[in-house]
């Protein structure tokens, strides 16, 4: 009787020729998008903060003049 608990998980047989170059052109392809949404979004939060910023100063500028004696 075979103990199903300690089988072997399956390893899949490497690829060779032309499933092989697939694969790593696909792999390529995921690492690519990756980086292209990760520089997406992190530019967008600096732009979003380089705008909060200069938006705070605007206000911070306008309650100083306002405050200024005429």
């Amino acid at each position: 009787m075979k103990d199903s608990s300690k089988q072997q998980p399956v390893v899949a047989a490497p690829k060779r020729g032309e499933a092989a170059w697939r694969a790593a052109k696909e792999a390529i392809a995921t690492r690519n998008e990756q980086a292209r949404k990760s520089g997406r979004e992190r530019r967008q939060r600096e732009h979003d903060k380089f705008h909060a910023d200069r938006r705070v100063a605007e206000l911070r500028e306008r309650a100083e003049l306002a405050n200024r004696a005429p």
